[in-house]
């Protein structure tokens, strides 16, 4: 698998989907996606057990733990999600939270910042691009708040489509421009790859 993708809709038909699918199409890589709303994913408690205790690996054995090595296996990372009151959804949330674990397995170079305790980053350098959709506000925001993450592990953020879409449908037949947009994205992230021999 080259490229993960998270999506991070409740909807599986929605337009979440319809936007992300033409991106992933453009890659023409090996890809999968994760839907954390359909994922077993318990709340993180900050107890930072994955940091002291078990490094790598939360105590809560659930959905997460598979995850999170397939966030280390994949080349690159794509986060897509619509806009809950300017932000992600609640389940998009608990998996970015919870991977915090991926800090603490001690892979990768440490991290570079002034406050101790924040480990190594595994994917320093890595492409990744954020699809972020709304019903007509706010999807800024929320695009910013998964721009904030990214940044936090290090990665290269390569690409954004981040628009205002109503409830719309992208499909190829009745939205060829937008698709086009799509599919030219993950274009670019394939590109990205092959310049790092991947």
């Amino acid at each position: 698998m080259d490229v993960l993708a998270i999506c991070g809709s409740p909807r599986k038909n929605g337009t979440t989907n319809s936007v992300l699918e033409p991106v992933l199409a453009g890659t023409g890589r090996s890809y999968e996606v994760l839907w954390p709303a359909f994922m077993k994913i318990g709340h993180c408690i900050g107890c930072q057990k994955c940091r002291d205790v078990t490094p790598g690996k939360c105590w809560q054995d659930d959905d997460m733990t598979a995850a999170v090595n397939k966030m280390l296996e994949a080349k690159a990372l794509i986060i897509a999600s619509p806009t809950y009151f300017g932000n992600v959804p609640g389940p998009l949330k608990n998996f970015i939270d919870r991977s915090i674990a991926t800090c603490h397995t001690g892979k990768g170079e440490p991290w570079q910042g002034d406050t101790p305790g924040h480990g190594t980053r595994p994917f320093r350098g890595e492409p990744a691009m954020i699809v972020v959709i709304s019903g007509g506000a706010d999807h800024e925001k929320t695009a910013a708040n998964i721009r904030l993450v990214l940044e936090y592990y290090e990665y290269q953020v390569v690409g954004e489509f981040v628009e205002g879409m109503g409830g719309y449908i992208v499909t190829k037949e009745e939205s060829p421009d937008i698709y086009g947009e799509l599919f030219s994205l993950g274009k670019k992230l394939d590109e990205v790859l092959k310049a790092k021999g991947v």
